[in-house]
């Protein structure tokens, strides 16, 4: 069962440890004006969850692109470009997306076991500016829940597992831009 624990989970949070980052996949589409890409250097806040096959660490550095076309923000991870907003200050900005992944496949009366994870950010940019932002900062969270229904009892307090869910990860954030977009 351990294996198949830790097999599960990290299909479930891999996109932590890389969906942020650029440069392992190619670019998505990048819908509006770019602003670069940016390095963004992370220290951890919080971890509820206690899952050692996240790899959670104390640091985390990525790579990301920004674009912006009116009140959208666009985070571009390399696989798809996230949609968030801008508010009307111009600065400050937010994001949420999400991912279900089943851990263990619904069989006879038992009903299996989905994990839900939400992931937000929120922040703000160094500017105003449309497309000379320098820099940004930003909390982002990761928060993992058993959707309803779910029985995922044998993914918690185990090896490899929960320490308990619901459970969140977050972090605090600085990012500069250490490329130009072609347009600037």
């Amino acid at each position: 069962m351990r294996l198949s624990v830790v097999c599960a989970l990290l299909l479930l949070f891999a996109p932590i440890l890389s969906g942020g980052c650029v440069g392992h996949a190619q670019d998505a589409h990048e819908p509006g004006d770019r602003l670069g890409t940016y390095h963004a250097s992370a220290q951890l806040l919080s971890d509820s969850c206690q899952a050692a096959v996240l790899g959670v660490s104390r640091d985390w550095q990525f790579d990301v692109k920004l674009s912006r076309e009116n009140h959208i923000l666009y985070w571009l991870n390399g696989q798809e470009a996230i949609p968030g907003t801008i508010q009307s200050d111009g600065v400050s900005f937010g994001f949420q997306s999400g991912v279900e992944v089943s851990l263990q496949a619904a069989q006879g009366i038992h009903s299996g076991c989905v994990i839900q994870r939400t992931d937000t950010a929120s922040g703000a940019l160094s500017s105003s500016s449309t497309t000379d932002v320098p820099s940004f900062a930003a909390n982002m969270s990761f928060s993992y829940a058993a959707k309803s229904g779910s029985e995922c009892a044998g993914f918690v307090g185990v090896e490899g597992g929960f320490m308990g869910l619901p459970c969140k990860i977050s972090y605090a954030l600085t990012a500069k831009r250490t490329s130009l977009p072609p347009s600037l």
